[in-house]
C-alpha cells in the first residue's frame, strides 16, 4: 500500500478542483446576494419617500441603514479563526466611514429629490469612478480602450444632467448629489480595497463593523440633536400621505436588512474579485432599477417614469461599462501571456 502522504498526492487534484467549484458557487452566492440588496435599496427609498419619511434633512432613514452595516459584525462570530480587533489599524476603517457617511448622505437624498430612475444611471457609473481611483490610488495602469469605456460612461451621465435639468430644478439638484454621492462611494470601494488585500489585512466583515459604527455614532448625533426637535417634518408628511407607523417601521427594518446582506456581501467580495470587478455589478443593477422603478412608480410620480433621454443615458453609461470590462479582460489577458512568457 502506498504511504499516505502519496495518496494525498495523488488525490490533491481532485480535492483543489472540488474546493475552486465551491468557492465558485460562493462567489456566485454573493454576486447574486449583492445585486438583490442593491436593487432593493433605492426601491425601498423611493418607497419611504412615498410613505412620508424622505425629508432630506431629517434623513431618519440613514440610522436604520447603518445599522444594518454595523450588524456585520455578528459574523465575526461565526468564523473558526479568532482576529483580535486591537491588533488592527481600525482607524483606517473609521476614516474611510467619513467618506461613506457624506456619500451616502448624498446619494439617497439625491434618490429622495431625482427618483430612483436616474439614481440607477447615475449610481451605475461607480464602476468607471473605481477605476479612476485605482488607477490614482491603486497605481492601476489603463489602456486606452479602458479610457474609451470610461468616457463613455461620462458622455452618458451628461446627457442624463441634461434631461434632469430640463425637467426642473430640484432634479437637477438630487442628480448632482447623485454624482457627487457616486464617486464619494467609489472613494470607499478604493480605499476598503486598499486596507482588506494590502498591508494589515483588515478581515471584511470587521471593516465593514466599524465604517458601520462609527457612521451610527455621527448618523445618531445628528438624530438626536436635529431630527428628535424637528419630528414634525416626519410626523406631518406620514399623516398625510395615510401611512401606518407600523407599515413605515416595516419600511426601515428592510432598509436595514437589505443594507445588511448588501455590506456583508460586498465586503467578501472585495477581498475576492476587487472592488473594480465588484462594481461591475452595478451596471446590471442600474438596468432593474431603473425599469422597476417606471413599473412600480410611474403612475404616482412623474420624475420615475421612463424617458427616451433616461434611456439614452441608461445604454450608453452600460455600454461603457461593458466596453471597460471587455478591455480589462483584454488587459489581463494579454498581462497573463506576457508573465507566461517571461518565466519560460
Amino acid at each position: 500500500m502506498a504511504p499516505r502522504s502519496q495518496w494525498d498526492a495523488l488525490a490533491e487534484p481532485l480535492i483543489g478542483e472540488k474546493r475552486k467549484k465551491s468557492c465558485n458557487a460562493s462567489i456566485a452566492g454573493y454576486l447574486l446576494l449583492y445585486l438583490a440588496s442593491g436593487v432593493s435599496q433605492p426601491l425601498l427609498m423611493s418607497e419611504i419617500r412615498r410613505a412620508g419619511m424622505g425629508d432630506v434633512q431629517c434623513q431618519v432613514y440613514m440610522m436604520p441603514y447603518y445599522l444594518g452595516m454595523a450588524s456585520t459584525g455578528l459574523l465575526t462570530v461565526c468564523r473558526s479563526e479568532k482576529v483580535s480587533w486591537r491588533s488592527l489599524p481600525l482607524h483606517r476603517c473609521a476614516f474611510i466611514a467619513l467618506f461613506g457617511i457624506t456619500a451616502q448622505s448624498l446619494n439617497w437624498s439625491g434618490n429622495m429629490l431625482a427618483g430612483s430612475s436616474i439614481f440607477a444611471v447615475v449610481y451605475a457609473s461607480v464602476t468607471i469612478w473605481s477605476a479612476v481611483l485605482s488607477r490614482l490610488l491603486l497605481q492601476r495602469v489603463l489602456t486606452p480602450l479602458q479610457w474609451s469605456g470610461i468616457l463613455t460612461v461620462f458622455s452618458g451621465l451628461a446627457i442624463t444632467g441634461f434631461a434632469a435639468k430640463s425637467t426642473g430644478g430640484m432634479v437637477f439638484l438630487g442628480t448632482c448629489m447623485i454624482c457627487l454621492g457616486t464617486f464619494l462611494h467609489a472613494m470607499c470601494h478604493v480605499l476598503s480595497e486598499l486596507v482588506s488585500v494590502r498591508g494589515e489585512r483588515i478581515p471584511p466583515q470587521i471593516n465593514a463593523c466599524v465604517q458601520g459604527l462609527t457612521a451610527c455614532t455621527l448618523v445618531g448625533t445628528w438624530q438626536c440633536a436635529y431630527t428628535a426637535t424637528h419630528w414634525e417634518r416626519i410626523a406631518g408628511p406620514v399623516s398625510e400621505a395615510d401611512s401606518s407607523w407600523w407599515f413605515c417601521l416595516a419600511l426601515l427594518l428592510a432598509i436595514a436588512v437589505g443594507n445588511f446582506v448588501h455590506a456583508a456581501s460586498f465586503f467578501q467580495l472585495l477581498t475576492r474579485i476587487g472592488a473594480v470587478s465588484t462594481g461591475v455589478v452595478k451596471a446590471v443593477q442600474g438596468v432593474a432599477v431603473f425599469s422597476l422603478s417606471h413599473v412600480l412608480y410611474c403612475q404616482r410620480d412623474e420624475s420615475q417614469c421612463f424617458t427616451p433621454l433616461k434611456g439614452l443615458s441608461l445604454v450608453i453609461v452600460v455600454l461603457g461599462v461593458l466596453l471597460y470590462v471587455l478591455a480589462t479582460a483584454s488587459a489581463q489577458e494579454r498581462q497573463s501571456v506576457r508573465s507566461k512568457d517571461a518565466d519560460v
